[in-house]
């Protein structure tokens, strides 16, 4: 795996839960069991905004060099831990997500294991080396002239 497709598939994944934020708060906010204000569904949209905003960025970040993309996948580390733990939070203490909460906990966490192995446990490209046994011999050049 390398970090080109995990933000193809995270740019993915934030631009249509974004785009759904935005153009059916209510329904989302009804699948997760939230209660449904007017102040809430204006939030809502907002916060599909900003997803919707992360997705395109990361679409945009999948083609530059390979450094940039591992700071950026530092910041995807941080931001999906941080996701999975305030969802946590949001299912037991406050208790706002009351049902389907589960769904937003296996989207961080699996997006927190792969790029925790990605940039951790993940074995470099090595460079091809020879695997001939022998060294190659320095052979005198017969050109004479």
């Amino acid at each position: 795996m390398n970090y080109r497709l995990m933000f193809t598939i995270n740019a993915v994944a934030l631009a249509i839960f974004g785009a759904l934020l935005i153009l059916m708060p209510v329904f989302v906010l009804n699948q997760f069991g939230s209660e449904v204000y007017v102040s809430t569904t204006f939030v809502t949209r907002f916060m599909g905004g900003a997803l919707l905003m992360g997705g395109l960025l990361l679409w945009f970040l999948r083609d530059n060099p390979a450094k940039i993309q591992k700071n950026t996948a530092f910041v995807l580390l941080a931001s999906s831990i941080g996701g999975f733990v305030m969802s946590i939070i949001g299912m037991t203490s406050v208790n706002m997500f009351r049902a389907n909460g589960w769904v937003l906990l296996v989207i961080f966490g699996l997006f927190s294991l792969v790029y925790g192995y990605m940039l951790f446990l993940q074995p470099k490209p090595s460079e091809s080396k020879s695997r001939s046994p022998r060294k190659s011999k320095d052979v005198p050049s017969t050109n004479s002239g």
